[in-house]
């Protein structure tokens, strides 16, 4: 079986870190997912997620921001190579390649100069793809270090929030969707407040829908509510 990992497309703009600080009870917003239901484990569901390298699968990723008239899509392929090595190839409306290995990412794009940037400037990309590792890796160990985890769902239609324990990382909730033991969309969606004339919920978010979600054509007017329905298999 295939499996997945992903970058965001905004992976090569710099965030100011805040203050690294451990995170309070009651901080996270009451929209996280709740506690595992029963007869549903967070940690077992982890570690089937777990898939052997190199492995690929198809994503379409649709960008929402108070900064586009209308949302970004684009679409591709997605790379597991191994812990710390992942790729993300974009296929179309243009092509490039982002290559991250350990701390290094590398983003080369048709008609551009190549581009290298260091994953400590990215404070939430750098929490993203942690989540990704080891997720991929089924390694409930090693999220847990970097997120406060939660499941909810059943084993039909699963989500599993993971909030950042550090501050600097919590600009973003990633969530991710599945059934059984596949994911079917990545997201990551912004907790800062939007700005005025902000479309559908406060803030940005992007929304990557995997295999076999990814290949359902998109609405015209595609919105973050109709694609996390189709991610929650609603």
């Amino acid at each position: 079986m295939r499996t997945v990992a992903a970058t965001s497309p905004a992976a090569d703009q710099a965030a100011t870190p805040e203050a690294d600080q451990p995170i309070e009870p009651g901080e996270i917003g009451s929209d996280a997912a709740a506690p595992s239901p029963p007869g549903l484990d967070a940690q077992a569901l982890i570690a089937r997620l777990a898939r052997p390298a190199p492995a690929r699968i198809d994503f379409v990723e649709v960008r929402f921001s108070p900064m586009l008239r209308e949302p970004l899509i684009v679409s591709g392929e997605l790379g597991y190579m191994g812990p710390g090595n992942l790729e993300r190839r974009v296929l179309s409306p243009y092509r490039e390649q982002a290559t991250i290995r350990g701390e290094s990412v590398r983003v080369e794009r048709e008609g551009t100069p190549p581009r290298s940037f260091a994953l400590k400037r990215a404070p939430e990309l750098r929490a993203l793809l942690s989540g990704f590792a080891a997720l991929l890796a089924g390694d409930p160990a090693a999220l847990e270090r970097n997120f406060k985890v939660e499941l909810s769902g059943d084993e039909h239609a699963w989500t599993l929030a993971l909030l950042p324990l550090e501050r600097a990382q919590r600009r973003q909730q990633i969530t991710v969707n599945g059934s059984g033991d596949s994911p079917r969309c990545f997201s990551m969606r912004s907790t800062a407040p939007a700005s005025r004339g902000t479309r559908d919920t406060p803030g940005s978010a992007n929304i990557m829908l995997l295999g076999e979600a990814a290949r359902i054509a998109l609405p015209e007017a595609p919105t973050i509510d109709s694609l996390l329905q189709r991610c929650r298999a609603e």
